[in-house]
């Protein structure tokens, strides 16, 4: 029997414990039906993808927007500068304050991707004025630092968003639940129920 198959039976089996799907659509990972990880290497995965995918988008975009397309030949190396800054904004601060917030959006929000795009506005919010001001920055130093930055948050937040919610968000939900756990996730719900199995036949001696 195939995976798929276990998967689509799973619900009927008594004692079963509920399988994760692998075959999430891209609505479904943009409407919010595929849930984001809750374990800790789920989510750290999760985050690096994330983090990875909006720095690619976004820092080709800023720069292009600062400097036009030479950017991306003279400026490369502010990729993986940018990506590191990104994840330390995440894991020092935005996760908690995004998790702090999101009862309180859940609370207010009602329907899967009306709360999708509430969290998508949220994560913006705390991370483009943030990394818009560092951008800037690093490309035209403190001179005109505030003019260049008004003529460019307002286009690179909304497009920030945009990407968040229709490319980035929903193609790391796709290539996390559909392509690693398949093959990693199959062998890590194995091997819990064989040891639960076993241990469970140890107590009930």
């Amino acid at each position: 029997m195939s995976f798929k198959s276990i998967v689509k039976h799973a619900p009927h089996l008594p004692h079963m414990p509920h399988l994760p799907r692998h075959d999430y659509t891209f609505r479904e990972c943009l409407d919010g039906t595929a849930p984001v990880p809750q374990d800790p290497f789920g989510k750290g995965l999760f985050q690096l993808l994330m983090a990875g995918g909006m720095t690619t988008f976004m820092v080709t975009f800023n720069g292009v927007l600062h400097d036009g397309l030479s950017f991306i030949v003279t400026s490369h190396w502010m990729y993986p500068l940018i990506l590191c800054l990104s994840l330390g904004m995440r894991f020092l601060f935005a996760n908690r304050l995004a998790g702090a917030l999101a009862p309180h959006v859940h609370a207010a929000v009602h329907g899967s991707f009306a709360r999708n795009v509430a969290m998508s506005a949220l994560n913006v919010a705390m991370m483009a004025p943030v990394m818009g001001c560092i951008v800037t920055m690093l490309m035209h130093g403190p001179d005109g630092f505030f003019a260049q930055l008004a003529a460019t948050l307002p286009l690179s937040a909304p497009v920030s968003l945009l990407v968040n919610l229709f490319v980035v968000g929903p193609a790391v939900k796709m290539i996390y639940h559909n392509v690693i756990m398949p093959t990693t996730g199959t062998h890590l719900f194995q091997i819990t129920q064989r040891y639960a199995t076993n241990w469970a036949g140890v107590f009930t001696f």
